[in-house]
């Protein structure tokens, strides 16, 4: 005869495998579902950003393979890489340009303090480098400004860029440098400790 706690075990040992089992059904079914949102949400970032630019089947083919490498290399999401193409590529700018300034605001977003988002990131460099006027090969040199800025003051790489995009346009058309605007931000926000505060004022004594 089985004796009770031969037959608990085998019943404990049948609950067990069924579990298991069950365990690896879900998440299987799980990883279908994920990888079929993503699938959908890099096809819409795709599709965006064939809306704002014009180039071809191959070129949009060899972006792709690209983005996937720097997801990798910068350790975001494939969509993070083309939306953040997508935020340069609505001001005009080619798909290659627009790809060569979304790499240095991903670089910008992991590297930089207080800074929440890509998107964010993206809007920082925008204003500055549209402000100064500056070329597409300067953009990590704008990242690299902000940087040096955050490690050396009272500001984070981030409020950097925030206050920027307040008073970029106007303290530019003031004759300001950007060194000079960065300066000029450092010093009020050691006072303030408030970019957003700092880069209004900025902006209104400019005009």
């Amino acid at each position: 005869n089985i004796s009770i706690y031969q037959r608990l075990g085998k019943l404990i040992k049948q609950h067990l495998s069924t579990f298991f089992v069950m365990r690896g059904i879900h998440m299987v079914r799980r990883a279908i579902t994920q990888t079929f949102r993503n699938i959908v949400q890099i096809d819409t970032a795709m599709t965006e950003l064939k809306k704002v630019t014009d180039s071809t089947s191959t070129a949009y083919n060899d972006f792709f393979d690209s983005a996937i490498s720097k997801a990798k290399q910068f350790g975001v999401a494939i969509t993070e890489v083309i939306s953040a193409t997508s935020e340069f590529a609505k001001l005009g700018y080619s798909l290659k340009d627009a790809s060569i300034m979304a790499d240095a605001a991903i670089v910008y977003k992991n590297v930089g303090d207080g800074i929440k988002d890509v998107q964010s990131a993206s809007q920082s460099i925008i204003s500055t480098i549209k402000a100064f006027e500056m070329p597409v090969g300067d953009t990590m040199e704008v990242v690299d400004v902000f940087n040096e800025i955050g490690n050396k003051f009272s500001i984070t790489s981030g409020g950097v860029g925030e206050a920027l995009e307040k008073s970029a346009s106007s303290l530019s058309q003031a004759g300001n440098s950007l060194a000079e605007s960065v300066a000029l931000i450092a010093t009020a926000n050691t006072t303030l400790q408030n970019p957003s505060v700092v880069g209004n004022a900025l902006k209104t004594i400019s005009l």
